[in-house]
């Protein structure tokens, strides 16, 4: 899979997870602790300052969760943009079982039985993008790690494979397994496809497609 550096890319990681696992906790204690103490008549001689600090609190968590949400959404979208140019009923129109998306990220994979592709893509932040398009003589083989975590060899030096996770990545695996003894006739390149129209996308959404 592409390996994306960014500067201070494994503090800001560091930094999430922290959050996820101390920091909303601990902001949740303290945010329903300080409310209830503002709401209690005992405690009027410090009610302003209590009130101030359950304002901080209840902010540590409802900004950075909304900013979250708002940016799922936002790459969700993207992403049913971008899939509803590509999908096509000559070329690449997969039911909703022979599709998946990892929870944690912005990929998707997807694999029409009936017409021989598969469609990758994957954000990775609002201007770059991977986008592969595959019928059976562009990648060589496939791998299932555990029960959850698909891998796809490419025929390529940049992207050599890539990976995508979710609970239903095994079933996609054996219905590749069977694809591969499929004999099927393509009324055009799939993959040189996706790339033509993925061309025309990055200038309309304005996004970069890393080179492959």
């Amino acid at each position: 899979m592409r390996n994306k550096k960014t500067i201070g890319g494994a503090p800001m990681f560091l930094t999430l997870f922290s959050y996820v696992w101390a920091g909303i906790p601990t902001l949740l204690f303290y945010a329903t602790a300080f409310t209830m103490m503002a709401n209690d008549h005992r405690y009027n001689p410090t009610r302003s300052q209590d009130i101030i600090f359950a304002w901080i609190c209840w902010a540590g968590l409802i900004i950075p969760l909304t900013f979250c949400i708002l940016r799922y959404i936002n790459k969700r979208r993207r992403l049913a943009k971008i899939l509803s140019v590509i999908k096509s009923d000559e070329s690449y129109d997969p039911a909703p079982d022979n599709e998946i998306r990892e929870m944690h990220s912005s990929a998707y994979f997807g694999i029409d039985p009936k017409r021989g592709t598969m469609l990758y893509i994957r954000l990775f932040n609002k201007k770059e993008i991977d986008i592969f398009g595959f019928n059976f003589s562009n990648w060589r083989q496939c791998e299932l790690t555990g029960t959850n975590k698909l891998r796809l060899y490419l025929n390529s030096t940049e992207v050599p494979f890539i990976d995508i996770q979710n609970n239903h990545a095994g079933l996609l695996y054996e219905k590749l397994c069977v694809m591969r003894n499929q004999h099927y006739h393509y009324p055009y390149h799939f993959p040189g496809y996706v790339e033509d129209i993925t061309k025309n996308l990055s200038k309309k959404m304005g996004f970069k497609m890393l080179p492959c």
